[in-house]
């Protein structure tokens, strides 16, 4: 089941500036990837330590204050910057509907998310590939509207089955909800919020829903 929502609706569930757990979701992410996190604080530390060998030039304070930037970037300017940018993006889109379905099918599966180039002790360069397990969760209401969300498998994520219920908000530029973009969804029996992205806020989401339940 689909129900249109209003702007102010939507807005209400759409955060502004990042929220606790859209930092957390985003953090998670970003320490999947440690080896270019871990070069990333490299190059800030780096620069820190060399704008002392030229604290009395303009050099220097620029080195610092590039070497600040970068080490902070992975935990505090980055989140803030890419969270923001994406909710605003998020809150553009003029179309939005309460999505209410079931879970119709889930699976695992393997695949590759980066390959990274590296140098064996001969000398020879080699590319080392980044696999993990993603689940993809086939979802669908009655009337024939579906999507398949694709985000990285936990544990906490084995106890989804299908025919769970399913709620969401889903967002799109035309009305009729074409190429539409989701946001996490909630497993009501479960509990549980299912996603790689945080869009929502969530408290206020489920107390959306139990308003739309009470209506509809």
């Amino acid at each position: 089941m689909l129900i249109e929502l209003t702007l102010d609706e939507m807005d209400e569930v759409i955060p502004l500036a990042p929220t606790g757990t859209q930092y957390g979701r985003y953090i998670s992410n970003v320490l999947v990837n440690l080896e270019r996190l871990i070069i990333g604080i490299g190059i800030g530390v780096a620069m820190l330590v060399m704008s002392r060998l030229f604290s009395e030039t303009g050099l220097g304070f620029i080195l610092f204050m590039g070497g600040v930037f970068a080490a902070l970037y992975p935990f505090l300017l980055g989140p803030l910057i890419e969270i923001s940018r994406r909710n605003n993006t998020f809150r553009e889109l003029p179309y939005g509907c309460f999505f209410f379905g079931l879970v119709e099918d889930v699976e695992s599966k393997e695949i590759l998310v980066d390959e990274i180039e590296r140098i064996d002790e001969e000398g020879e360069l080699y590319v080392e590939e980044v696999r993990e397990q993603e689940m993809r969760m086939r979802i669908s209401d009655r009337e024939g509207f579906s999507f398949v969300l694709r985000t990285r498998d936990e544990p906490a994520y084995e106890s989804i089955v299908p025919n769970q219920s399913v709620i969401a908000l889903i967002k799109s530029y035309s009305r009729d909800l074409r190429n539409p973009i989701v946001s996490e969804v909630y497993i009501v029996k479960l509990g549980l919020w299912v996603g790689d992205v945080a869009y929502l806020k969530r408290e206020e989401f489920l107390d959306l829903a139990n308003e739309l339940v009470d209506v509809y």
